[in-house]
């Protein structure tokens, strides 16, 4: 079998039955794998992935990554809290495009208020780690630092 070099790799439909067949070979088993993510699971499910593996590999949905998860009303909280305070909200960078009702948390700031107003002077900042998020704040004591 070739070498796996990329995404087209596993578009070969014989490429990707020959792999579910490695996959049930090795298996000795019972095994449970928990995709993390609702657009894995969505890719699984949607290209049939999850039919082609054998019985003793069971897939559990999980909870879900951030960005799958978050609910828009908490987006449209974090949005009006940079807006309202100078404050500084610390986030992961998946988390900066998901929508809430009047826009991202990457656009806070750039955009006027549902008043005409801009924000007061908070700001969002992409971090790794929660550990940056407390970095920030140790080096900033004067400021409010949200993760």
């Amino acid at each position: 079998m070739n070498e796996i070099g990329g995404v087209d790799f596993f578009r070969d439909p014989h490429r990707v039955q020959a792999l579910a067949g490695q996959i049930a070979q090795r298996i000795t088993r019972p095994w449970v794998v928990m995709e993390v993510c609702g657009g894995q699971t969505h890719s699984i499910v949607r290209n049939g992935l999850d039919r082609l593996l054998p019985d003793q590999l069971e897939l559990i949905h999980g909870p879900g990554c951030p960005v799958c998860v978050t609910p828009v009303e908490v987006i449209d909280q974090a949005r009006q809290l940079v807006m309202e305070q100078e404050l500084l909200l610390c986030t992961f960078g998946d988390m900066l495009r998901v929508p809430g009702s009047d826009g991202d948390l990457l656009s806070v700031g750039s955009e006027p208020m549902w008043d005409g107003q801009r924000a007061r002077g908070g700001q969002v900042r992409m971090v790794y780690s929660p550990l940056d998020a407390l970095q920030l704040a140790r080096d900033q004591p004067q400021r409010q630092v949200v993760f």
